[in-house]
């Protein structure tokens, strides 16, 4: 019975819990994920324009939703902010690259990260306003903390899909 523990221990200590992979398969998985990561990173110079676009004109419509004008929607230049949305690169990294996942899993991963980064970069666009032209303090806090998890939520969401997709 001890020496089963002693067994189950070491095995533990030898593999990660949560994605059930040995040393060098996890250190594997980090490596593709970098690489994966850095090859979406190259590619989003060239989308991420588009969709900072797609991000502000739906962002746009909300603010004149709230009463907010065209000159004061218009004030605010984002030619040059498509990097700020680059956290969908983990998250469409992870979802590729992450072992043991079925492709229904993957997409489903995907199906539900994107439209809620999607949101967050759409709250980080339209919070401003208040923020600035309101100098609401709510706004302020709401900005605050969406800087604060802004690289976070992408592993978040992964984590919270593939852990528990894996008991399905």
């Amino acid at each position: 019975m001890r020496v089963e523990r002693d067994r189950d221990r070491r095995e533990a200590v030898e593999r990660c819990e949560i994605l059930n992979l040995s040393r060098n398969q996890l250190l594997l998985f980090l490596i593709e994920f970098l690489v994966v990561s850095a090859i979406f990173l190259a590619g989003w110079y060239y989308i991420g324009r588009w969709y900072q676009n797609l991000v502000f004109n739906f962002a746009r419509l909300v603010l004149l939703a709230m009463g907010y004008t065209k000159l004061e929607i218009g004030a605010l230049n984002l030619s040059d902010a498509y990097l700020v949305n680059f956290n969908l690169v983990p998250l469409i990294a992870l979802a590729v690259v992450t072992p043991k996942l079925t492709l229904k899993k993957r997409i489903e991963i995907l199906v539900i990260g994107i439209p809620v980064l999607f949101l967050l970069h759409v709250l980080d666009i339209v919070v401003r306003f208040p923020m600035y032209i309101n100098h609401s303090e709510f706004a302020r806090m709401v900005y605050a903390s969406i800087g604060v998890a802004w690289m976070a939520v992408p592993f978040i969401i992964w984590v919270v899909i593939a852990v528990s997709l894996r008991t399905q």
